[in-house]
């Protein structure tokens, strides 16, 4: 897909959280995801954490807990508007955090091999399954040897309606099989995929480990 098209796709992916009261509604759930009795914490884990990016970071809420844990964080997200409130929340208690408007399909102006761990939380379950794709090809490029990274994304492979906000707690459609397909054709190994419920929807979402092979 043409990169002229994969910027639309971003643009109307992203439009509904400019300035949207998701980011505020969702902080209270922030915790969940670093609980150490939960599958995300233990896979997150496994990685390097030299040089993280925090993909699609909103308003920061994850990066409070990475950070710490990081040796060199960086922040990436296609609102520019995002960054502007994450540098406010962030930047006094960690000055060394490195903050990136990306184009919302790939990790530019990231250089190949420049990361050692990437993860996303609560947003690729949005990104149109090209968006996915583009990501995980880009993801191949920018890990080091041995890196990996930490997706959740969406398992919703319902009717499709005219607009992804329709679908279950927003879901684009996805499949577990289809992103695994995807990070293999991109090069990558799958280290370890689970097919997760949110809220009341059983096998919505799933959490997958992918690593660039040494």
């Amino acid at each position: 897909m043409g990169k002229v098209s994969l910027a639309a796709e971003a643009a109307e992916t992203s439009a509904p959280f400019i300035d949207s009261t998701y980011y505020g509604s969702a902080e209270q759930w922030t915790a969940l995801w670093w609980d150490d009795r939960l599958p995300f914490r233990a896979l997150f884990d496994t990685m390097d954490l030299e040089t993280t990016v925090d993909l699609a970071a909103g308003y920061g809420r994850h990066a409070e807990y990475s950070a710490p844990l990081a040796g060199k964080l960086v922040l990436m997200d296609v609102i520019e508007r995002n960054l502007k409130v994450c540098r406010v929340r962030l930047a006094q208690r960690f000055p060394g955090l490195l903050y990136i408007h990306n184009n919302g399909y790939d990790y530019q102006p990231l250089k190949a091999c420049a990361v050692s761990a990437i993860y996303c939380y609560d947003a690729m379950v949005h990104f149109t399954a090209n968006l996915v794709q583009s990501y995980l090809v880009d993801t191949a490029r920018v890990l080091r040897p041995g890196g990996r990274a930490l997706f959740h994304h969406s398992n919703y492979n319902g009717p499709q309606m005219v607009h992804f906000g329709q679908h279950p707690h927003a879901r684009q459609r996805m499949t577990q099989n289809l992103f695994v397909s995807f990070a293999l054709a991109a090069g990558l190994r799958v280290v370890e995929s689970q097919i997760m419920p949110w809220s009341d929807v059983p096998a919505l979402d799933c959490v997958t480990l992918v690593e660039r092979p040494a």
